[in-house]
């Protein structure tokens, strides 16, 4: 179905230096050379492991989008069309699409059969598609069928989990927006919430909120994100 993911940090092309520098630290993971036409992507490499998290310079505001990696492109776009995904533009070889819901895409090739690596420290891990009430249903079912991972409702029923051993985590939520765009923040794995969330504070990101499980942040390339109570080696609940 889709064997990889990679998440694209988007982010204003003035802020792109603080950014990298801010998740270069938080996760651990050293910035690559940059490439394109303009310099305007790099990847942020883990010690151990593939890489799955990019860092993508653009001319509007902070956010992300995702990469579907495949065997073949042709055919995975063919199948997202087929569940309900939208085309939007091209780039070189890449086709970009959106979720039934408007959350950007786009359909790569996978590079072998890539393993997240964990060590037990907190780690970037998940990736939270953050859908208001009226895409719920479609969204809901669209990534259940991209992926061919089985939904898992937690305790709380505005979350559904799509979880694969060994790889990115994607977990849905229902907001409390009654319509709008689909969109998509990152998570991670934390077992010092608290000591993590001073930390970032002091690297350069906004506090937004803390609830009973989670911390919400805003990076400083304008990523909203979170910081979790979820099992740095494993992804779970502990």
């Amino acid at each position: 179905m889709v064997p990889w993911i990679q998440l694209f940090l988007d982010t204003p092309s003035d802020h792109v230096e603080d950014a990298v520098r801010f998740w270069s630290e938080v996760t651990g993971w050293r910035p690559s050379e940059r490439r394109g036409e303009d310099g305007q992507f790099l990847t942020l490499l883990p010690e151990q492991g593939p890489a799955w998290v990019k860092v993508q310079a653009v001319d509007g505001p902070g956010g992300v989008h995702l990469d579907l990696d495949s065997d073949d492109r042709a055919a995975a776009a063919a199948r997202a069309a087929s569940l309900g995904a939208t085309p939007a533009w091209t780039y070189h070889d890449v086709e970009v699409v959106r979720s039934p819901g408007g959350l950007l895409l786009c359909h790569t090739l996978v590079d072998g059969r890539p393993t997240l690596a964990r060590d037990g420290a907190t780690i970037l891990d998940q990736v939270c598609i953050d859908v208001p009430q009226a895409h719920w249903d479609t969204e809901v079912a669209f990534w259940v069928a991209l992926t061919g991972r089985t939904p898992e409702v937690g305790a709380l029923p505005e979350f559904v989990r799509l979880v694969e051993p060994g790889k990115p985590r994607i977990l849905l939520q229902r907001t409390g927006d009654t319509d709008g765009p689909v969109r998509a923040h990152p998570d991670l794995a934390t077992a010092d919430r608290a000591g993590d969330t001073q930390r970032h504070v002091e690297l350069g990101a906004e506090l937004r909120g803390v609830h009973d499980f989670w911390t919400v942040l805003v990076a400083p390339g304008g990523q909203v994100y979170c910081l979790t109570d979820r099992d740095p080696a494993t992804g779970g609940r502990g």
